[in-house]
């Protein structure tokens, strides 16, 4: 999510991808300030700073997605997880233990919506 800095009147001036001295305030990507903000700075509607922080947001949802699929493929036995250089192996490793780890947690974690289990 972009940070925000605003005016005394309370209007956004700029838009940044981290937090900033002046840009401290976070803010959702559909906040109605940061729209009308996004429209009426830019012709064509896209400026860099947010378009960086919708795909940073983005790769880290995505990593998700490439995790599964690169289970369904060692599953599937299309490839075994030894072929993967040996620090992805490492890096795979300790995700499946990380995330065995919140499996055994149980009913403490398994009703939080944000948390993807296995």
């Amino acid at each position: 999510m972009p940070y925000v800095a605003r005016d005394d009147q309370g209007q956004i001036i700029d838009v940044q991808e981290r937090e900033t001295e002046t840009a401290y305030e976070q803010v959702a990507l559909d906040d109605p300030d940061l729209m009308s903000y996004l429209s009426n700075g830019a012709s064509d509607g896209s400026h860099p700073e947010i378009l960086r922080a919708e795909l940073e947001a983005s790769d880290l949802e995505f990593i998700r997605v490439i995790e599964d699929v690169i289970t369904v493929l060692i599953d599937k036995r299309v490839f075994m997880l030894t072929d993967l250089p040996a620090a992805a192996q490492e890096k795979l490793a300790r995700r499946y233990n990380l995330r065995s780890a919140l499996s055994d947690l149980g009913g403490i974690i398994s009703d939080q919506e944000d948390i993807m289990l296995p």
